[in-house]
């Protein structure tokens, strides 16, 4: 006597179906799982670096704005201030110290007209993000 049963075996019913077993689905779903994560990372740190390139970019800029604004009030001991809309956000802050040197040696005929070598400490900063650009240069103050 045939069964159902006996019947599905017969012509390739439950024997003749092809497919993944559990473990194999499961081994797959962790390895696409930790490739995402890997690539997820990967491309979180392409966006920090980004960020911070483009921070520096503005700050070189935004420094070089701001020490030509510092030359023309160079006796101010201390200076600081925001820039405009276009780069809300951003701040500055410069310290001035006179740097004593001796020009005599080197400009002799000047030595009755020397004026000051003042050290600028400028430091860039950005409110989003906590980021800092310093700057340290000298500039020479004519005796007025």
């Amino acid at each position: 006597m045939t069964t159902a049963y006996n019947r599905l075996w017969d012509h390739g019913g439950c024997q003749g179906q092809t497919g993944f077993t559990l473990i194999e689905v499961i081994v797959a779903m962790t390895i696409i799982a930790t490739v995402m994560v890997a690539l997820f990372r990967m491309q979180s740190g392409t966006i920090n670096l980004a960020g911070a390139d483009d921070f520096q970019t503005t700050a070189r800029y935004l420094a070089a704005k701001a020490l030509a604004q510092i030359e023309l009030s160079i006796n101010d001991p201390e200076l600081k201030g925001e820039f405009d809309q276009a780069f809300k956000g951003y701040a500055w802050h410069c310290e001035l110290t006179d740097v004593n040197a001796n020009f005599s040696d080197i400009m002799p005929d000047l030595t009755d007209k020397i004026g000051t070598l003042k050290k600028i400490d400028l430091t860039i900063t950005r409110e989003q993000g906590g980021r800092s650009y310093h700057v340290e240069t000298f500039r020479y103050a004519p005796a007025s």
